[in-house]
């Protein structure tokens, strides 16, 4: 369930995104993904704070260069079911962290941040996407069908003007892109 004011995890009730990216295959909506724009996920449910946020630029050496407290959320993929196989999934997940949606409003880049369990970070590290872990993401009712001690959820995060490949970094959105015609993706 999603809400607009009450949040619990445990009861299995999420924060709405702030606004969604969907993907349309001959006019019929396919896929659709989230953003949050302020009071991310990561944030509020998984405990980053804007001090260690810093600290991992300071790491990476980029300190300066970007606001810890400038942060965004790609969250909520779905993809129909008939579409995931038909390279839909790598689109639609490459085009949340294009510069036109991730950074959509916004004066300066911000950091993007997202959780996922490990199988969902490697396909999006799969695409070209380059991520920088966090830590691990807290354990809650809301994760459990998918979500496992063999499989678990952490917290990263990316800079789109450097950790995404030109081809999704600069994709126009609103967009016709032809699957067939897309780069392989890892």
């Amino acid at each position: 369930m999603f809400s607009e004011d009450h949040y619990d995890l445990d009861a299995k009730i999420e924060p709405w995104p702030h606004r969604f990216l969907m993907g349309l295959v001959d006019g019929t909506p396919v896929s659709v993904v989230g953003m949050y724009d302020r009071n991310t996920y990561v944030e509020r449910f998984g405990l980053v704070s804007d001090e260690e946020i810093a600290a991992a630029l300071r790491a990476a050496g980029l300190e300066g260069r970007y606001d810890p407290h400038a942060r965004r959320e790609v969250t909520k993929l779905v993809v129909a079911p008939g579409f995931r196989n038909l390279r839909v999934t790598p689109l639609i997940t490459g085009a949340a962290y294009s510069r036109a949606f991730a950074c959509a409003g916004s004066e300066e880049t911000p950091i993007v941040t997202f959780c996922a369990v490990r199988t969902v970070i490697r396909m999006v590290q799969r695409l070209g996407l380059r991520t920088r872990y966090l830590k691990p993401f807290p354990i809650y009712k809301i994760h459990e069908k998918y979500r496992s001690e063999s499989n678990p959820m952490d917290s990263h995060f990316l800079l789109p003007d450097l950790d995404v490949p030109p081809f999704l970094r600069d994709l126009a959105i609103p967009g016709e892109y032809d699957l067939d015609q897309l780069p392989e993706f890892g």
